[in-house]
């Protein structure tokens, strides 16, 4: 204790005291630099923590909810028996429905083909198919008619036969071989379609033509092939849309015919099966 308060050395005991100082000044600024190093450690990490907290908590109002649109289906107006509309049209590529399809023969139109494949269509009639095509309010009074020669026409059954209470699905094909759009005429007067039964082909069960609506003009482009679809509701027709003397059809093989001008026609069989 006595070297503590009197140093013992060969300087003055002045010296020794400053440099006590010196070395006592240097432990205090060492203290309160590590003092201050873990304040402001913590005091960030907390501030860190705060921020956190708030992000995860969001100040802002939640973004409202709103329904989406509701989809509306167009009414459906049908003439008996049937209903046809616009078809679309397809590339020579285009894939077939092979499944159960009947095979279509054709008259002076040429051979019946395969048509696109394409959606299930309404009660009375539709229309089907893929590729490109416009539609029937598509201008096409300039258009010259689809001819023979340049275009084939087909018809073919869907299936083969159908169950009791099944509705038959027709398509009408015509492929334009052509390298200029032609025009084909979906107009009740113009082309028609037929289906008798094959004990009395004579006799039209139902005919496109006994009662006809809407007009219909659509374009096939050049070097593709439009598909066009009847579904026939399995019930008679009478001429100027009279009540038939029957309302409802045997089973039994079935022709279906259709005839187009300037195409001439095609034809194919179904069965519709006993109940």
């Amino acid at each position: 204790m006595g070297s503590l308060r009197n140093p013992v050395g060969p300087l003055p005991s002045s010296i020794y005291w400053r440099r006590r100082a010196v070395a006592l000044s240097l432990v205090a600024v060492l203290l309160l630099l590590v003092v201050w190093a873990f304040t402001s450690g913590g005091g960030g990490a907390g501030n860190k923590a705060g921020n956190a907290g708030q992000d995860d908590r969001g100040d802002g109002a939640a973004s409202a909810i709103t329904p989406g649109p509701t989809s509306s289906e167009p009414v459906i107006s049908e003439r008996p028996g049937g209903r046809d509309e616009d078809g679309e049209s397809e590339g020579s590529d285009g894939d077939g429905d092979k499944a159960d399809a009947g095979g279509g023969t054709a008259g002076a139109g040429g051979n019946g083909d395969k048509a696109g494949d394409g959606s299930d269509g309404g009660t009375g009639g539709s229309n089907d198919g893929k590729g490109s095509g416009g539609a029937a309010g598509d201008d096409v009074a300039g258009l010259a008619a689809c001819r023979a020669g340049a275009a084939r026409l087909g018809l073919e059954s869907v299936k083969n036969s159908y169950s009791p209470g099944e509705k038959p699905r027709l398509r009408l094909t015509v492929d334009n071989t052509s390298g200029k759009d032609c025009r084909l005429d979906l107009r009740g007067g113009s082309t028609v379609i037929t289906i008798s039964h094959t004990d009395d082909t004579d006799k039209k069960v139902w005919a496109s033509d006994h009662c006809p609506s809407g007009e219909a003009q659509l374009r096939v482009k050049a070097r593709e092939k439009r598909t066009h679809t009847v579904v026939w509701d399995r019930t008679p027709s009478a001429p100027s849309c009279g009540t038939p003397s029957s309302g409802r059809v045997a089973s039994g093989t079935y022709l279906a015919e259709v005839e187009v001008p300037y195409l001439g026609t095609a034809e194919t069989s179904f069965v519709l099966a006993k109940d």
